[in-house]
């Protein structure tokens, strides 16, 4: 594992700032895209020009170095790097995601992480695949995590898991990477180079102060936001969490937009070499994915909105920030969809990157906390005065 320091100086940053430093980025990102998928993970020149950037620190607080910018710094700063390569993109928004989800940790378990290693990167798994018993001090963790997007960068990971008993709620454990094993798993069709591969852990102790309760960490009651008090410190997991994975999502949509529309005013029908942009339907389907796409933007900056006014989460305000950004994966995928089938037998080529886009958006969509009928039963339920589905787990 490459071990990742900051090249280049410290200097305060912005939201726009960092906007703009992603989109720096991005040209020589997207010409790694095709190296990164045939390696099935991100070059290490990628996540280095990241953290260089400083973009690794934009969620972190302030106290630790960080530059504690609003969620918007996130989620505009990911979509830039989507647009050029999405799963870049995708790696990118979690690898930023998670100096925040420490950030509700102990304070203890954030110094053993930042206190020599400000810039350390730190991967995920909250698919509870392992199991803990309790042990004099903490806990002894074994499970085998799937998903665990651009591990092969990471220092540290966090992983969720049940209880041996299955007696009581899960945990979520941090983890150095030498505690886990990174299987190479990631054979895949979309999101190749965001490197998921699976970890195994056999028997690892993890300290007491390694760990926090899901339950608690999604509803945002962790132990560090009594640590960082600003206000995004105190956003539930459970309402936020997805909005990293929509930007990417968006990101990707509009970089294939781009491209299509691009490469549609210079071509030419075989047979007749006609200018494929002068006809109506292809005009009208230009308008129909612009469309769709401005609809998914303004669906998730409403719920941005909703979510940085703060306050108690009710479960109006849960079901709709849930239902708006579902709707806004569901709107990128009608999208990629008009693309691609109004591209042509040429966008089949491997070196066509629009079907790398159409691959890459799928892939993303799929995502359990992208999943339009779970979200969309639970608003409708609430909208019709019926309580909320028991088995439903994101439920508020």
């Amino acid at each position: 594992m490459t071990i990742y320091e900051r090249t280049t100086p410290m200097s305060d940053l912005t939201h726009e700032e960092a906007v703009v430093r992603a989109r720096g980025l991005a040209p020589a990102i997207r010409e790694r895209a095709a190296t990164a998928e045939a390696q099935r993970r991100q070059p290490e020149a990628t996540i280095q020009a990241i953290v260089d950037a400083g973009l690794v620190r934009l969620l972190m607080p302030r106290r630790w170095g960080g530059y504690e910018l609003p969620l918007d710094a996130l989620v505009n700063s990911a979509i830039e790097i989507a647009r050029a390569d999405a799963s870049a993109g995708w790696c990118y928004a979690f690898l930023v995601a998670h100096p925040w989800v420490l950030a509700h940790f102990s304070d203890e378990a954030q110094r053993d992480v930042w206190t020599h290693r400000p810039d350390a990167l730190i991967a995920t798994s909250f698919a509870p695949a392992g199991h803990f018993t309790s042990v004099e001090g903490g806990y002894r963790l074994s499970g085998n995590w799937p998903w665990s997007s651009g591990v092969d960068h990471c220092a540290w990971n966090m992983l969720a898991g049940l209880p041996e008993s299955m007696d009581g709620p899960p945990r979520i454990f941090l983890l150095p990477s030498s505690d886990y094993e990174i299987l190479d798993t990631w054979f895949v069709a979309g999101l190749s180079a965001s490197g998921s591969k699976n970890v195994e852990v056999k028997e690892a102790f993890v300290p007491e102060h390694r760990t926090v309760l899901l339950p608690d960490l999604v509803r945002g009651q962790a132990p560090g936001a009594v640590l960082n008090t600003g206000p995004l410190y105190n956003l539930p997991l459970l309402a936020t969490f997805p909005v990293f994975l929509a930007a990417p999502l968006l990101g990707a949509t509009l970089g294939a937009y781009e491209t299509w529309r691009d490469t549609s005013r210079n071509r030419y029908t075989r047979m007749s070499h006609e200018l494929v942009a002068a006809f109506s339907h292809q005009q009208i389907r230009l308008a129909e994915i612009a469309a769709e796409i401005a609809a998914a933007q303004s669906l998730l900056h409403e719920t941005l909105d909703i979510i940085r006014t703060g306050g108690p989460l009710t479960p109006d305000r849960y079901n709709r920030v849930r239902l708006y950004y579902v709707a806004c994966a569901r709107f990128c995928i009608q999208a990629i969809e008009r693309l691609y089938t109004n591209s042509g037998g040429s966008a089949n080529y491997e070196t066509n990157s629009l079907q790398r886009y159409w691959r890459d958006v799928h892939a993303m969509a799929a995502h359990i906390g992208l999943n339009f009928d779970a979200a969309g039963e639970a608003f409708g339920r609430a909208e019709l005065g019926l309580p909320s589905n028991p088995h439903d787990p994101f439920a508020l």
